[in-house]
């Protein structure tokens, strides 16, 4: 959720962030936020300096808004299908149920109708470095919606009414934020595809070493690439991304990078370099 800002305004975003509302069938990111004030009462009164990793000082922040430090990891999924796929992810989003969330759709770019997504869809899996400079939340503790909020939830079933409410609050609340980056190799099997899950699995863990441990460049070794310059602009406008493409035994793979620097050239440990100094 890393905005292509300076450091200090991006952690400022951040901590600013906390409390507002967002709707869960969009993508995580902060520009998302709904509204410009804060849906949950939170103590304002008693705030302190916080010091953020890379020296970032940031004043006048809430005793109720706490920080930790990031951490650097490799994380490799199963091959699953898109139900069980959408699952685990929900679950990692404390949320119930099989139905997309709006981050499982921008991670492997489905157009939001899942049923059909779902039917050209054999299995999903992706493998990724996952770089959190450092994380904001709320400590945990009972929250309250303000009153401006409470007035506005419908008072009975109305559909316009609650779709209203959403547009305007969201569905959800954001209690942390995690700033940072990611580089990430996502792959989708079609239907037609002939690949066994073993296979699917050993493809993509060979791409993502070369990518991840050989140095490797944003590149992919495949029959057909491309790069989605136009549409990537206008899809993560506002943030740093960049994405490129291949297609090969009905798989397309994609290799995304949210943060940092977003030059299309540049190796794992050089963009790696982009995101601890916070570009």
């Amino acid at each position: 959720m890393a905005l292509k800002l300076p450091p200090e305004e991006a952690a400022k975003i951040a901590i600013q962030s906390i409390g507002r509302g967002y709707d869960i069938s969009l993508d995580l990111r902060l520009k998302y936020c709904k509204g410009d004030s804060r849906l949950i009462e939170i103590d304002e009164d008693q705030v302190r300096e916080i010091v953020l990793p890379g020296g970032i000082s940031i004043s006048d922040v809430s005793k109720s808004i706490n920080c930790d430090k990031g951490e650097r990891t490799r994380f490799s999924s199963d091959v699953l299908t898109f139900q069980q796929m959408s699952e685990q992810l929900n679950q990692e989003l404390s949320l119930t149920g099989k139905i997309p969330s709006g981050l499982f759709n921008a991670m492997f770019e489905f157009s939001g109708c899942w049923q059909k997504d779902a039917a050209f869809t054999k299995a999903l899996a992706f493998d990724g470095m996952f770089i959190t400079l450092y994380t904001v939340a709320l400590e945990k503790t009972q929250m309250l919606l303000c009153d401006h909020v409470k007035k506005e939830v419908p008072s009975s079933w109305d559909p316009a009414a609650l779709a209203r409410f959403i547009i305007k609050f969201g569905t959800h609340v954001i209690v942390g934020v995690k700033m940072g980056g990611k580089d990430v190799i996502y792959m989708k099997q079609q239907h037609s595809s002939s690949l066994q899950s073993a296979d699917v699995q050993k493809r993509l863990k060979l791409m993502a070493d070369k990518r991840f441990l050989e140095n490797g460049h944003n590149e992919l070794d495949s029959e057909e690439i491309y790069r989605s310059e136009k549409g990537t602009r206008l899809k993560f406008a506002g943030t740093s991304t960049s994405s490129s493409y291949s297609h090969k035994d009905d798989i397309v793979s994609i290799c995304k990078r949210r943060g940092g620097g977003d030059g299309g050239n540049l190796t794992h440990n050089e963009w790696l370099q982009t995101v601890q100094l916070g570009a």
